[in-house]
């Protein structure tokens, strides 16, 4: 184990330390902006898919990559509330109440990084394995699915919020 942080490039130690900040400074009310809730699901689209390998089986890793999008989409459905949630002054954003949840998402998707870049690095054999590469295009999936569900849900909470405030003009 302690071979494994040794060896850990200082730029993961510098990203967990950046993963760690940002949830742990969403335990209280922050704003959430509508430009980081549009750029977040092609960001997490885009890395996603680099992670899906389609030179085994393409329908296969798609296939799971696809269910596991579906699942995290479902999981951040349930999970992330709308409750709490308030239109920011300038009815450009959002006003989040704190939560714990941010840091466990974030947690998460370093974690399932770190542990590929590790089987990449220590294990290039097992990394590039299929069943390996099918668990990788599996957990992105999740992953992608679990974040932009949560972004594009807040995007659409902003929306209605938005329209509720707009002051009707009668005619």
């Amino acid at each position: 184990m302690l071979t494994i942080l040794q060896n850990t490039p200082i730029r993961a130690y510098v990203f967990f330390l950046l993963v760690v900040y940002f949830g742990i400074k969403a335990f209280s009310p922050r704003r959430e902006s509508r430009l980081s809730m549009l750029i977040t699901p092609p960001a997490f689209l885009a890395w996603s898919l680099y992670s899906v390998n389609l030179t085994i089986d393409p329908v296969l890793f798609l296939g799971s990559w696809f269910g596991a999008l579906l699942l995290g989409s479902l999981s951040a459905w349930l999970v992330f509330s709308r409750k709490g949630v308030a239109l920011d002054d300038t009815a450009t954003g959002l006003i989040m109440p704190g939560t714990v949840k941010i840091l466990i998402m974030f947690l998460m998707f370093f974690f399932a990084n770190y542990y590929f870049g590790y089987q990449d690095a220590v294990n290039p054999q097992l990394a590039a394995s299929p069943d390996m590469l099918l668990l990788k295009s599996t957990v992105s999936g999740f992953m992608c699915g679990l974040i932009s569900t949560r972004s594009l849900k807040l995007y659409w909470a902003l929306r209605t919020l938005a329209a509720r405030q707009s002051p009707v003009t009668a005619q």
